[in-house]
Formats: C-alpha cells, sequence, structure tokens
C-alpha cells in the first residue's frame, strides 16, 4: 500500500458512518465492518516483505499437536501438557532469519514459546503449536483467536477418540475458506481404518473434496505412519506455487469479506437500476394522492361558491368605492378550504410514500425530514398559489366580452336618457315656439306622457342589461379557487418529482464513492492459480 494512503476498509468505514448517520444504512451494517480481520502475518516481522509461511497446529485436547511438533523439530521446544493434559502456550518454531517484531498487545508475551532453529530446509515454515481450542481455561481460546488472523496453513489435528469433538468442528467450518488445510489423525496407533473413513465422510461433507489426511503417532510405539509426509507435503506445495501464492490465501479471503460486506450495504442501499425501475412508482402514487387531495379542495371550492352567493350583494364590482360591497379577505377564502380532511390527505400522502419506499426494499429514512418538510410547506405553496389566482380573478371577473358588454351597458344606460331628453327638451323648445307663432298647437299632455315613457326606457333597458351581464363575485372567486387549486397541486407534484430527484442525487454520488473505494487498486491481490493443489482446492 502507497504510504500516506487510507486503506480501503478504512475508507469504508468513514463512508458507511457518514451513510448511517444519513439514515441509508443501519448502525448493524456499519458494525459488520469490524468484523473483518484487519491482520497480516506480515506485521510481526522484522523484515515485511520476507517472511515464512506460517503453518499452525489446531485441534482440541490431548491429540498430541505438541508432541507432534517435538517430532517435526526433533527436539523438546514445545511443552507437552500434564493437566488433562492441556497446552496453556504457543509455541513458535521458525528460522532465524526471521526476526519478530515486539508482538501486538493481544499476545500474552509469558505464553508464547519462541523456539528458533538454523535448518536452511526449513527456512520457508515457521511451525506454530497453538492452545488447545476446547480448553475450559479463558485464556487459551482468547490466544488462539487472536492467533488465527496471521495463519497461513492450518493443520487439524485430531485424535482417533476426538475427531468428532464440535467446537474444533465449528471452527474448522467457520474459517474453511481462510486457509490453507491438511488433516492429521494423530495416535494412530489407537486408531482404526473404520475411523479415518468417517473422518474422511465428515470432512468432504463439510465442503472439503478429497480431503488429504495423515495419519501420525508421537507416542514412541513403532507404527506404520504418514508422518514423513507432514511437512513434505507443505514443502511441494511452496515448491509448485511459490510462498506469495499461499501467503495469499488469507489475505483474499479479506478481500471477499471487504467485498461481500460492501455489496451487502449496496443492496441495502439499492442499486441505480432498481431506484430507476421504482421512480415511476413514486410519481404515480404521488399523483393519485394529490388527485385525492385535489378532488377534496374543489368540493369546498363549489362549496365557498355557495356561500358567497348567499352572502354577497348584487352592486357591481365596478360601483364607486364608497358603494363596493364589503369583499371576503383572500385569507378568508383560503382557510376555508383547509379541514380536517385535507390537513389527513397530506400527511397520507407523506405515508404512502414511505411506505411505498419500504415495499420496494428503499430506505425511507433519508426522504423523512424532506418529507415532513413537504407536507409543512404543502399549505403554504397551495395558499399562495389559491391566493394569486383569486386576486386575478377578483380583479377581472367574467370573460373579457362580459367585462366589455358591462361596461358598455353602464355607458348606455347613462347616454341614452340623456340623448331620450335632449330629444323631448328639443321638441318641447320648438313646439312652444310654433305655438306662440300661431303654426302649431302647444304640446300637450300625451306628448309628456311619451317622453317621460322614452326617456324611461332609455334608461331602463340598458339598467336591465347590465344588471344581467354584471359578472358574478362569487363565480369569479370560485373560478380563482380552482385555477389555484390545478396550479397548487401541479407545484406539490413538482415538489415531490424534485425530492426524489434530490435524494436520488445523494443516493447516486454514493453509490459512485463505494464503487471508488471496492474497485481500489489497493484491495486488488495476485490471484491464486487455477492449478493450486488439492490441498488448497479442498477449502468449503
Amino acid at each position: 500500500m502507497t504510504p500516506g494512503k487510507q486503506p480501503p476498509l478504512d475508507k469504508l468505514k468513514t463512508w458507511a458512518i457518514a451513510a448511517q448517520q444519513a439514515g441509508w444504512i443501519n448502525q448493524e451494517e456499519v458494525q459488520a465492518l469490524d468484523k473483518i480481520e484487519q491482520q497480516h502475518a506480515e506485521q510481526l516481522f522484522e523484515t515485511s516483505h520476507q517472511r515464512p509461511l506460517i503453518v499452525a497446529l489446531f485441534g482440541g485436547t490431548g491429540v498430541g499437536k505438541s508432541s507432534l511438533l517435538n517430532r517435526l523439530a526433533n527436539a523438546a521446544i514445545a511443552r507437552v501438557g500434564v493437566e488433562r493434559p492441556t497446552s496453556h502456550e504457543v509455541t513458535l518454531y521458525l528460522h532465524q532469519e526471521y526476526q519478530l517484531k515486539p508482538l501486538p498487545e493481544e499476545f500474552p508475551t509469558e505464553q508464547i514459546n519462541i523456539s528458533y532453529h538454523q535448518d536452511d530446509s526449513r527456512r520457508l515454515i515457521a511451525w506454530l503449536d497453538m492452545p488447545d481450542i476446547d480448553s475450559t481455561a479463558t485464556q487459551n481460546r482468547d490466544l488462539v483467536l487472536a492467533w488465527l488472523p496471521y495463519i497461513d496453513w492450518l493443520v487439524y489435528v485430531v485424535s482417533p477418540e476426538r475427531y468428532q469433538d464440535d467446537i474444533g468442528w465449528n471452527f474448522l467450518q467457520q474459517r474453511g475458506h481462510r486457509h490453507a488445510w491438511l488433516f492429521v489423525m494423530n495416535h494412530w496407533d489407537e486408531g482404526r481404518s473404520e475411523q479415518l473413513d468417517d473422518f474422511n465422510h465428515r470432512l468432504q461433507s463439510s465442503g472439503f473434496k478429497s480431503p488429504t489426511i495423515l495419519r501420525t503417532n508421537c507416542s514412541g510405539n513403532k507404527t506404520e505412519d504418514d508422518f514423513h509426509l507432514l511437512e513434505n507435503t507443505i514443502n511441494q506445495a511452496l515448491q509448485t506455487h511459490g510462498l506469495e501464492v499461499l501467503q495469499q490465501i488469507s489475505q483474499q479471503a479479506r478481500v471477499d469479506d471487504f467485498k461481500n460486506h460492501a455489496a451487502q450495504i449496496q443492496k441495502a442501499i439499492g442499486s441505480k437500476e432498481h431506484w430507476k425501475s421504482h421512480q415511476k412508482q413514486w410519481q404515480n402514487t404521488a399523483q393519485t394522492q394529490l388527485s385525492k387531495l385535489e378532488e377534496l379542495l374543489k368540493i369546498q371550492a363549489s362549496i365557498v361558491k355557495q356561500t358567497l352567493l348567499l352572502e354577497t350583494t348584487e352592486q357591481s364590482l365596478f360601483s364607486n368605492k364608497q358603494n363596493k360591497p364589503p369583499l371576503p379577505s383572500i385569507q378568508t377564502l383560503t382557510d376555508a378550504l383547509r379541514t380536517t380532511r385535507s390537513d389527513r390527505l397530506l400527511n397520507d400522502i407523506k405515508i404512502e410514500l414511505q411506505n411505498n419506499l419500504r415495499q420496494a426494499n428503499i430506505p425511507d429514512t433519508p426522504f423523512q425530514t424532506q418529507l415532513h418538510s413537504f407536507t409543512a410547506e404543502a399549505h403554504q405553496k397551495l395558499n399562495d398559489a389559491i391566493e394569486k389566482h383569486i386576486t386575478t380573478a377578483l380583479a377581472k371577473p367574467g370573460t373579457q366580452l362580459q367585462r366589455i358588454l358591462y361596461k358598455l351597458t353602464g355607458l348606455l344606460s347613462g347616454l341614452l336618457p340623456l340623448a331620450a331628453a335632449s330629444w323631448a327638451i328639443y321638441h318641447v323648445v320648438i313646439g312652444f315656439y310654433s305655438g306662440t307663432q300661431g303654426n302649431n298647437a302647444f304640446l300637450g299632455v300625451d306628448f309628456a306622457v311619451h317622453s317621460g315613457l322614452l326617456i324611461g326606457l332609455a334608461w331602463l333597458i340598458p339598467w336591465l342589461l347590465q344588471r344581467k351581464l354584471r359578472p358574478s363575485l362569487a363565480s369569479a372567486a370560485e373560478r380563482g379557487l380552482q385555477k389555484g387549486i390545478r396550479s397548487g397541486i401541479e407545484e406539490l407534484n413538482s415538489s415531490l418529482k424534485t425530492l426524489w430527484n434530490s435524494i436520488n442525487t445523494e443516493h447516486e454520488y454514493l453509490l459512485n464513492e463505494l464503487k471508488k473505494i471496492t474497485d481500489s487498486d489497493q484491495i486488488e491481490l495476485l490471484q491464486t492459480t487455477e492449478n493450486l493443489n488439492n490441498l488448497i482446492q479442498k477449502r468449503p
């Protein structure tokens, strides 16, 4: 790894914490990242780029791990347990070329026995005798757990009477993919072939294909066994595939864990394709719920119109200000639309959209804050849209033609009576003059009656037409309400689309950042060759 660069796992944890705080994933998914092993055997040695293959003898109480290591070393380097018998310490047997660093804190130095040798034929292998996994001493079990992440190759040692041990077996199944494996049935002088066959069947049922099981005996009894194959098998693998490839098995398991956890997190927040396919469903749900709200508001608008028809006077909107009837305020009209049911429908929109997200397995927490804000601001947006359209409608009630004819009839109701009166006065003056000259008789009562009727009709007919053409305040208000409702609903629908796009943009950003982390060349290891020996292919 390049110095100064943040390790991929640290990047993933930083990303996951930020995602969890934003509500995209839960705390358990963040904590699961802590289970990814970060230890590397290279951390144990002074020269990290040069280290041996660490091979550990693993097994339960009394199977003879320490005796097996002593036979390998041809010396009593591992203390054979005398209590139950039980091994209480770790014995590390390695070439003197590989010097250890100060061991991590989780390794109690008083429980580690290091034995160096000078045998160059064994230079590439460091043997490790671990405490009994089924020991009643808790510290022994903890010591085994601390060492496991540093081990390349596990030699699972059993005895004819202990090969069915559940504790060791559970560990075997849990860590099968993290190591190369070799199986040894020790105390073979006490064993039978059917026990070997049963052990072989048990391994195969756990996913180890054609496992190699070696028979050994360290009791001193002269019994034919496969002890000479124990070290030879590992040496053969080293010659065939090289030290580096075998060392990468446990590292590759960590990479797999890393990618699996990242894949689980990505699944939790959903892929881009999944979100894209759900976007239409989101919009349909929003449209359906908003249509219900629009229908309710339009019903309320009709009720408001009927109320206005009862309350408003028949005076013209174009009369003098002093005589104009008091108009209901815009606030009064908009407040008349707000009911308990409309509030409930707005809340239902939020609930339905959240349920819709959960059913689609899309995290709804990132939406909650914005959906809450949408609900809180929805009435204000509706009020603003309705106020705008009511103001326009009341400023110009009726249609344009209706307004022109209304003004024309108002003008005629003043001009026609004046014209009729002028005509009558003219004829009265002319008739009186003619009468004084003796040319004609003076105008009589009939002329006066007919003139009065003419003047009255000249005023009445335009006045009646004006009344008929007068725009209705109630209709104007109702039209403004209807247009305002439609405009407000469209704005709410647009707000929900914007909300989705905003969260979707955040989602795509998170996925892109996650992809950068998982595609980092820092976590790509050399792939083990397809022809790795059977010992490695037998892993579950």
